[in-house]
């Protein structure tokens, strides 16, 4: 039986000492094979450095986001979607929310290109799916319940009170200029009973071995990037502090769940290498983009400089002797007051993941979810703030429609 998906809370995740063929999860190219065949003011993009960023500027200030929004980028981001989902065991949201009683309004902040809004509106086809972001690179041909508006959610709302069932946000960490003002106008535009959910993922190079260097590159570059985010104006230190936040803004049954996503196809458990691998292949694509801007202009750094320290950090990722990971944070919390509808003791929508063939065509990540299923592998639920396992629902059909998303770890 494949173990299940870990959190912080669980043991140590086991090293597979026995794999050959590591060096045959990612090509010369720096992607994991697993993952290889993955207004005009506003259209207007700026170019730094050979790639591409929004052009839109707000009334925040918010004009410079660090992260590109270019093709590149967005391959990344839509192999971050993967690594998200297959953590949650497939799930779009943990949050309790009635999804399938008709009329539900959702909004998703930092949407991207609206991977997410889009499996939602597949999933739920009575509910009205709004995703709002920086930059016009969502598609066109949409699911008639969605739409898209570009805007800069530090800004004030035009949305009215009491209008959400739902408010979703995924990776903010590094965009939200005060989560104070942002939670407030969250909980302003949630109806009562509504939901807010929260996913973000630690800015860390972890390890529980020791295998990892104290002295290593990777935890050099998670440092500066620390702090050149600070000196632009927002932050990174998010993740697992939005319980809290949450709480100060006067959300209820608020609660934290905390998982762990392996760097690299190390572990032993097949579920656990395959999520790895993905991961790996996520941060091999988004170490180049999230630094360039970031540790150019504001610490100080030239590219060459900066293209050495990537070359040493790629390196120490793809490296089989260490053991690095971090943690990935889900915190839902309610609004008080009655719901129009009674809320569910269930919660969740699950999306069946795309069968990518793993080296050797031997393993892939549906087939493990599939090999959960018949074995009844799927934990208890509870209410408890801090879980230790993420509850689980029996998933639905496949919808995977191989969308690119804008932000990521």
């Amino acid at each position: 039986m494949s173990s299940p998906a870990p959190s912080m809370y669980h043991e140590q995740i086991q090293v597979d000492s026995d794999d050959t063929d590591y060096d045959h999860y990612f090509d010369e190219g720096g992607i994991t094979s697993t993952a290889a065949s993955l207004a005009s003011q506003i259209t207007d993009y700026r170019y730094e450095n050979g790639r591409r960023y929004h052009a839109y500027h707000g009334h925040s200030g918010s004009g410079s986001y660090w992260a590109p929004n270019d093709e590149l980028q967005q391959n990344q981001e839509e192999i971050f979607h993967l690594v998200y989902t297959l953590r949650l065991n497939g799930d779009l949201f943990l949050a309790p929310v009635e999804m399938e009683t008709p009329r539900k309004r959702v909004l998703d902040l930092g949407t991207g290109n609206g991977i997410w809004c889009i499996e939602m509106a597949h999933l739920y086809q009575q509910a009205e799916i709004i995703g709002n972001d920086l930059s016009p690179i969502q598609p066109t041909y949409v699911p008639p319940n969605v739409q898209f508006e570009i805007d800069d959610f530090n800004d004030e709302w035009v949305y009215p009170a009491n209008n959400f069932d739902f408010i979703h946000g995924r990776a903010l960490y590094g965009s939200v200029t005060n989560w104070d003002q942002l939670l407030r106008k969250v909980h302003h535009a949630l109806k009562p009973g509504g939901w807010w959910e929260s996913v973000e993922t630690a800015v860390e190079f972890l390890c529980d071995d020791g295998s990892l260097p104290e002295d290593a590159t990777v935890r050099h570059w998670v440092k500066i990037m620390k702090i050149a985010c600070e000196r632009a104006g927002t932050g990174f230190d998010v993740a697992g502090r939005v319980k809290e936040w949450c709480e100060a803004a006067g959300f209820e049954e608020v609660t934290q769940k905390v998982y762990t996503l392996p760097i690299g196809p190390w572990p032993k458990d097949k579920y656990e290498k395959a999520l790895g691998s993905y991961n790996l292949a996520n941060m091999l694509g988004a170490c180049d983009g999230f630094s360039l801007h970031l540790l150019t202009k504001f610490y100080g750094l030239s590219v060459q400089e900066l293209d050495d320290m990537m070359d040493r950090v790629k390196a120490e990722m793809k490296n089989k002797k260490y053991h690095s990971y971090f943690r990935m944070y889900v915190c839902y919390a309610r609004k008080p007051g009655t719901p129009e509808e009674s809320r569910p003791s269930s919660r969740g929508s699950t999306i069946r993941p795309p069968a990518y063939d793993l080296s050797g065509g031997e393993t892939d990540c549906a087939s493990i979810l599939e090999e959960r299923e018949e074995e009844g592998d799927y934990g208890d639920d509870d209410d408890d703030d801090d879980d230790t396992e993420p509850h689980r629902s029996q998933p639905e059909p496949s919808i995977y429609h191989g969308r690119r998303g804008h932000r990521g770890h």
